[in-house]
């Protein structure tokens, strides 16, 4: 069975993304500094994509499996929880010089103050933190009873909440969509509309509520990849390039996704030919990049700190900061992804072991890693 190759060169270029996001800040570089370029790195639209992937390859895993719901959750705790708690010990262990790099840095920001301000919380109240980082429901903690809770120690991890939360749902949602009859189906996408409705004022941003829209886009295109489109002469790589433009100036990240989606539907049911970022995606380092994506995101802050910490010893012009921070940190993060992708994260997830026989269409599609 194939898998869809772009995803997960797509993956690793999200992960990539990220760690740049988290680098310039700490070289006193804001986003409000980059022009036009400043969405792309003050926004969410990295995390917004994933929560897009999450949505569409777990609906297809569950199409596939159609087991039941302790085996499923058991699975989606250890795909994720191992390396979460690995990251999450690094990073308190490294915390203290992480907070004294912080203090200590030549060239300060907002971003760099509000990190210094969530290190003050996170030490304020560490049992607290810690306790509701191991539920890893501190997504939805309130943020008047623990300040900062989403973010504490590790602050990458306010995402890994938001995917965990739909996790836990996401069974439900699919049975209802598949089995449930009619009026349950009407009552329960009231019932969605008003929670959501309550979510989004949640006093917590890593609320399922606020990322809501953009699992439900994954889910939408798990069955637009469940048809054939092959007698769609409509598909095509124009109406797909209008229609990522047309919803990009609505959501940048939705718009990205159906660009490379539809060019991935283009290629497999119309022949058609592959765009110049989808081959790109495909590429060796990009899998690569796709297979340690979960590690990376989660650990990079900790050589970048570590880095930190020592160029912050030395007298250097803001240029060269940024150059060695960036070379540094992912010439450690790299490394120590790959030991945790293989021996925290391999030594509990079992996803390679094989499937049972794939239900209907969704033979097409086998996802290696989610």
């Amino acid at each position: 069975m194939a898998r869809i190759e772009e995803l997960e060169g797509l993956r690793g270029l999200l992960a990539v993304w990220v760690v740049f996001v988290h680098l310039l800040p700490a070289s006193g570089i804001e986003a409000s500094n980059l022009g036009v370029w400043e969405p792309l790195f003050g926004e969410l639209i990295r995390v917004q994509i994933f929560c897009v992937m999450s949505g569409f390859v777990i609906f297809m895993m569950m199409s596939r499996r159609r087991e039941p719901y302790l085996p499923y959750i058991s699975r989606r705790f250890l795909r994720i929880y191992p390396v979460y708690l690995f990251a999450f010990a690094l990073s308190m262990a490294m915390s203290g010089i992480a907070y004294e790099a912080l203090q200590s840095a030549d060239f300060t920001g907002p971003k760099n103050a509000g990190r210094i301000a969530i290190y003050e919380a996170s030490f304020a109240q560490w049992p607290e933190h810690v306790l509701s980082h191991l539920t890893l429901l501190h997504g939805i903690v309130p943020d008047q009873w623990l300040p900062f809770g989403a973010f504490a120690f590790l602050g990458q991890a306010w995402n890994i909440s938001t995917e965990f939360q739909f996790y836990l749902i996401a069974p439900i949602l699919f049975w209802i969509l598949h089995d449930a009859r009619p009026f349950m189906k009407v009552l329960f996408i009231a019932g969605i509309a008003a929670a959501w409705y309550v979510g989004m004022r949640w006093p917590n941003g890593a609320a399922l509520s606020y990322f809501a829209i953009y699992f439900l886009t994954g889910i939408i295109s798990y069955y637009l990849w469940n048809r054939s489109w092959s007698d769609q002469a409509y598909l095509n790589k124009w109406t797909i390039t209008v229609a990522a433009l047309a919803i990009g100036t609505v959501s940048i990240a939705i718009g990205i996704w159906i660009f490379i989606f539809g060019s991935a539907l283009y290629v497999r049911d119309r022949a058609g030919k592959e765009d110049a970022l989808s081959a790109a995606l495909k590429l060796k380092p990009m899998l690569f990049l796709g297979k340690i994506s979960y590690s990376l995101y989660l650990l990079h802050m900790i050589p970048l700190y570590g880095v930190m910490y020592g160029l912050n010893l030395l007298d250097l012009s803001q240029g060269i900061y940024v150059v060695f921070l960036g070379i540094g940190t992912f010439a450690l993060a790299i490394p120590i992804s790959m030991f945790a992708t293989r021996y925290v994260e391999g030594a509990f997830y079992q996803s390679k072991r094989r499937p049972p026989a794939a239900v209907g269409t969704t033979s097409r599609l086998a996802w290696r890693r989610r």
